[in-house]
């Protein structure tokens, strides 16, 4: 297949189409003459300065966020890393770890929301479920569905897994100082049940096979001999 010719061979061969039209029919009056030609390198660096090097506009800036004195606990370096994550998976990691450090720092694991991601880290239900899974495969978490007495999914329920925490944090974190005269944590367990998200897939699609099965027709009787 042929190549196509570039702009600067069509504009020769243009400017030199021009030419030759005014030496034969001569110049129409009221027109200027076309412009001399110019050299490769210079037509090189005309249209370089004309679309390179504009002036970039100023970006959005959005307000800085408000200091709330939380922070990021210590983490492995090997999720920095590990090539097989990108940088919203590696930040999705951080922000569990924010999270659980304060909420659950006992167990390293409880119930969070796609939601609550998603405000979290400004992104759609769509990347926060593909940062999850990216960090499932590589073993930093495990992820439960949690479900309450209704049949719907009300969260997740993950676990920071070893491969997260450094050596020296492996087996606990330090206990956060508390109040001598603050109050007991509640202890009003609410009935759930977790589910792979395997298994809660199938659950799922019990009803939609259940109203397949009432379409089909029945099964004709099978003949008995005597």
């Amino acid at each position: 297949m042929p190549s196509l010719p570039a702009e600067d061979e069509i504009m020769e061969d243009a400017r030199r189409f021009l030419a030759a039209r005014i030496t034969r029919d001569g110049l129409r009056p009221g027109t200027t003459p076309p412009p001399p030609a110019i050299p490769k390198d210079q037509a090189r660096r005309r249209r370089s300065l004309r679309f390179c090097h504009l002036p970039t506009e100023p970006k959005l800036r959005h307000a800085p966020p408000r200091d709330s004195g939380a922070y990021v606990p210590e983490m492995a370096a090997r999720i920095e890393d590990d090539r097989n994550l990108t940088d919203g998976a590696r930040r999705c990691a951080r922000k569990l770890m924010e999270y659980y450090h304060r909420k659950s720092r006992a167990t390293r694991s409880g119930d969070i929301t796609v939601t609550w991601l998603m405000r979290a880290l400004g992104k759609s239900r769509r990347q926060v479920q593909r940062y999850l899974r990216q960090l499932e495969d590589a073993g930093y978490i495990a992820v439960q569905v949690v479900r309450a007495s209704t049949r719907m999914c009300v969260g997740l329920f993950i676990e920071l897994l070893a491969p997260l925490f450094p050596r020296h944090h492996r087996q606990k974190w330090p206990q956060k100082l508390i109040e001598s005269d603050a109050p007991p944590m509640s202890h009003n367990n609410r009935l759930r049940y977790k589910y792979s998200r395997e298994s809660w897939a199938l659950r799922c699609m019990d009803g939609v096979f259940r109203s397949f099965m009432r379409t089909l027709s029945p099964l004709p009787a099978f003949p008995v001999t005597v």
